[in-house]
């Protein structure tokens, strides 16, 4: 007779290195949930029984959606640093994951927002902003282990779904009808964001934990959380716009002053050379 095998239960060894995918994954149905209820939005608007109320509430959670996936994204790749975890199969699944929530997602609220009163101009707007959330994954895909590891090249995708998500939600949040030149606005603005995407402007990581310490860091982390719960439009806005303007500016300075040198060498060289 053949003895029944025991079936064993998983070890908690391996369990925890799934941990950061499967975080990862509770980032992908975050951004699928924004996805439908967009979609949703879109449906329903036209009906007479829909309010304004019911709108800027939908609204809010499409946004809201979206912001959740970014603060998972945030984690699962620093728990698998931590848990020294890291793996091409985990970097892989996560940037696919993060073309729905930080690209597709982002693009179908902003058009059902606002783009699609523009017709075919805010469709281009709408695909050229994705094909370039997806360059930008791809790229990051092959250099993560070697030039992105310190320093982003280009503007990373969350901050860059953080830039359309933000307004929205603060709109929502304090029930503030949109301009036609607000829309507008980002009609061109959306473009823009995705050219930084796939430009080379180096953009800074967010700081490691180690470096100020657990206190410093549990001080900080409760002021953001609190800013968070109470204000998450307007956290949302100061925190994604900044970090667009600063890096940006920092980079558009250190190329002037480059091109303010370069020029000050040639007009030495040329006054040695008379």
């Amino acid at each position: 007779m053949r003895k029944k095998r025991r079936r064993r239960s998983p070890r908690p060894g391996r369990v925890i290195p799934l941990l950061p995918s499967m975080l990862t994954t509770v980032g992908l149905a975050f951004g699928l949930a924004s996805i439908v209820t967009s979609i949703s939005i879109h449906g329903d608007r036209a009906s007479a029984a829909v309010s304004e109320e019911w709108l800027f509430n939908r609204f809010w959670w499409a946004a809201g959606f979206i912001g959740m996936a970014v603060l998972v994204d945030m984690l699962d790749g620093r728990i698998a640093r931590a848990l020294n975890s890291e793996s091409r199969f985990g970097a892989s699944y996560d940037s696919l994951c993060d073309l729905v929530s930080f690209g597709v997602a982002p693009a179908v609220l902003l058009y059902v927002w606002g783009l699609s009163e523009y017709g075919n101009p805010g469709l281009m707007a709408m695909l050229f902003y994705v094909v370039c959330a997806a360059l930008r994954l791809a790229r990051f895909n092959v250099q993560f282990a070697t030039k992105e590891k310190r320093m982003f090249t280009g503007l990373p995708s969350p901050m860059a779904a953080g830039l359309i998500l933000s307004p929205i939600l603060l709109l929502s949040e304090f029930q503030i009808i949109a301009s036609p030149l607000m829309k507008s606005f980002y009609l061109f603005f959306i473009p823009v964001v995705g050219l930084v995407m796939v430009s080379e402007v180096p953009y800074r990581k967010f700081p490691r934990i180690a470096r100020f310490g657990p206190f410093s860091t549990l001080v900080a982390g409760s002021i953001i959380i609190a800013a968070l719960i109470t204000n998450p439009g307007v956290v949302a806005v100061v925190i994604t716009y900044c970090y667009f303007v600063l890096d940006l500016g920092r980079c558009a300075w250190k190329l002037a002053a480059k091109v303010a040198s370069r020029d000050k060498e040639s007009e030495a060289l040329a006054g040695d050379e008379s």
